[in-house]
């Protein structure tokens, strides 16, 4: 009876995150869907789910400028399950974003939409929107 009782108690261990969605049972799925956010925009994606995307981090080399090393454009996202906050950044061209608590779905940015053009050098910071799709696992 202890060693049934373990089993089912670590079964639900990895879902610690989605248990706060509802308990060990297996949570409604996330809807496919696109999205396209502004900075600092909210996503509600349930009752107590929503995803914000905070800003991107554009460290690529400006159209004037050389550099040894070509940078990247990371947006930063934080995930937030009814008082827990979880940080996460999507990457074009790296593996998207997966979570318990996204019910078995997976976020990648839009490979379909271009990244915007990289800045100049000595120009202040720009606000890019993002886009990413949902998909189910």
């Amino acid at each position: 009876m202890h060693t049934l009782l373990r089993v089912f108690t670590l079964g639900c261990a990895p879902l610690a995150l989605a248990a706060t969605l509802g308990g060990c049972a297996a949570p409604e799925r996330l809807p496919e869907a696109r999205y396209t956010l502004t900075e600092r925009q909210v996503l509600p994606l349930g009752q107590r789910l929503s995803i914000t995307y905070e800003g991107a981090e554009d460290s690529r080399c400006p159209d004037n400028a050389r550099c040894i090393w070509p940078g990247q454009l990371a947006y930063r996202f934080t995930m937030r399950i009814g008082g827990v906050a979880q940080g996460f950044y999507l990457v074009q061209g790296r593996p998207g974003y997966m979570s318990p608590a996204l019910r078995g779905s997976r976020i990648e940015l839009d490979h379909l939409t271009p990244p915007p053009p990289r800045g100049m050098a000595g120009a202040g910071p720009t606000a890019y929107p993002v886009t990413f799709n949902m998909y189910a696992q």
